[in-house]
């Protein structure tokens, strides 16, 4: 059984539910995660790694962010209205974190993508990124 995309607060309740009713237990949690959006480092990895949940993150390349210099724009990219508005906040900061993934990527004769993702499967409890979104 797996949860996606909720608060840390929420799933904490319904693993809790799930301990005291004896149901089966929440093996995976499929969340927003990648080098860019990292909010889930606040509270939910840490939940899902205290109680064994695998993380399973949605949008490991951040819609194609991660894999092309940063202001490289796609026909997707410009009608691309989730992706924008998943990212409009922090375009800045992102802009940051792209270029510094251009750089390692090029020390390292890897791509940026390859980076990106062996980033987030060194952390603990990712268990496989979902890739496509």
């Amino acid at each position: 059984i797996g949860a996606s995309s909720m608060h840390a607060s929420q799933f904490a309740q319904a693993l809790e539910l799930q301990k005291q009713h004896g149901w089966a237990q929440f093996v995976s949690m499929q969340d927003h995660y990648n080098l860019i959006y990292r909010e889930e480092e606040r509270e939910m990895l840490p939940l899902c790694y205290q109680e064994g949940v695998a993380v399973i993150p949605w949008s490991p390349l951040a819609r194609g962010r991660l894999t092309r210099p940063w202001g490289e724009t796609t026909a997707r990219l410009v009608s691309d209205e989730v992706g924008k508005n998943l990212y409009k906040e922090s375009d800045e900061n992102d802009a940051q974190i792209a270029e510094r993934l251009t750089g390692v990527s090029e020390e390292l004769g890897a791509t940026r993508a390859q980076v990106a993702l062996a980033w987030l499967l060194s952390k603990p409890g990712i268990a496989a990124p979902i890739i496509g979104t």
